[in-house]
């Protein structure tokens, strides 16, 4: 173990190096920043069509064959983000974000488990939205141009999920309203790279980012649904 010591030392060093070149010429920046755009789901596990399952005998009562949903619904996102610009433009922080995304999934079928299993046509859709708390470390780099400037930053999304809600209304061809109202199985972080680039003039920016989730949402076997996020919004510098 001995010889491994030396590498030890250097990396130690390299580091402290790197922060002290880092500390000089630094200023700290606040940000507020508001988010709306596309949350979707990928994968074999995910659908833009479904059917709602009308169970008369065991709970849930009424849910959604497949709900993680590939087309979107209304989502928003509001985040404080602090970060450190050096002398030489580049950036790191970390932003804490309170985030609602919302999925949707058309319905075109309800099965009815009575006395009889039948399938109905159908028409309607669900929506699942889940609830976050997001922490957002992140590296970047900044472009200064006459009037404005130009941030572009990688970094990872960890989405402490804290409530997941299936909310689905459909009508079937007998006039046969169902809705479904469920506490939906969630993951406890979703896991997300992600890329995002900001132009800013004076205090005010335009952001554009993209999510990509790594965390598997489906409980079903042999079936994958992950999380997209392509996020727009708006920021303003407080310091």
């Amino acid at each position: 173990m001995k010889r491994f010591m030396p590498i030890k030392q250097c990396l130690i060093g390299f580091i402290f190096l790197v922060a002290t070149q880092f500390s000089f010429g630094q200023k700290t920046e606040i940000h507020l920043n508001a988010y709306t755009g596309l949350f979707s789901f990928r994968g074999n596990g995910a659908s833009d069509v479904s059917s709602i399952i009308d169970n008369s005998y065991t709970p849930p009562y009424e849910f959604t064959t497949k709900p993680y949903g590939t087309k979107s619904a209304f989502s928003y996102a509001l985040e404080c983000q602090i970060q450190r610009v050096t002398k030489k433009k580049f950036i790191y922080g970390v932003g804490t974000r309170y985030e609602a995304l919302t999925s949707k999934v058309a319905i075109d079928s309800i099965w009815q488990n009575g006395l009889v299993y039948r399938p109905l046509a159908a028409k309607g859709e669900t929506n699942l939205k889940n609830t976050f708390v997001a922490f957002n470390p992140f590296i970047g780099y900044r472009l200064v141009y006459t009037n404005c400037s130009i941030d572009v930053f990688a970094g990872v999304d960890l989405a402490v999920c804290v409530k997941s809600e299936e909310h689905g209304n459909a009508e079937a061809s007998d006039k046969t309203v169902v809705k479904v109202e469920n506490d939906h199985t969630k993951p406890s972080i979703d896991w997300r790279p992600c890329v995002q680039i900001k132009t800013q003039v004076k205090k005010v920016g335009l952001l554009l980012g993209f999510a990509y989730g790594l965390t598997n949402y489906s409980t079903q076997k042999d079936l994958k649904a992950y999380s997209s996020f392509v996020r727009i919004g708006l920021s303003y510098q407080l310091k």
